[in-house]
């Protein structure tokens, strides 16, 4: 399962370690509004920077994990469930 990561804060961070170490899953990108967090978390586990209308869009990544801020959450939640992805979302879900 490819995963796309939304977010490279400290949770996204945690979130990245757990991914690479699943047997079936394979990180495959990261984004984050924070540039550097992004490039640094991309660099750490070989993969790339997208934007998260591009993760999202991607149709070989499978699921998403949204590790963003929390109002971010609700509008990336239906944009990756509409676009067919597998969706895991950071508590709180929504202020």
């Amino acid at each position: 399962m490819k995963i796309g990561l939304l977010g490279a804060g400290r949770i996204g961070q945690v979130h990245a370690e757990t991914i690479s170490r699943h047997p079936i899953s394979v990180l495959d990108a990261v984004s984050d509004v924070h540039l550097p967090a992004a490039e640094a978390l991309a660099q750490k586990y070989g993969i790339s920077v997208k934007s998260s209308d591009a993760i999202i869009a991607d149709p070989s990544i499978d699921a998403v994990l949204i590790a963003t801020s929390t109002d971010t959450h609700p509008d990336l939640i239906e944009a990756a469930s509409a676009a067919g992805k597998a969706v895991l979302c950071e508590k709180p879900v929504d202020l």
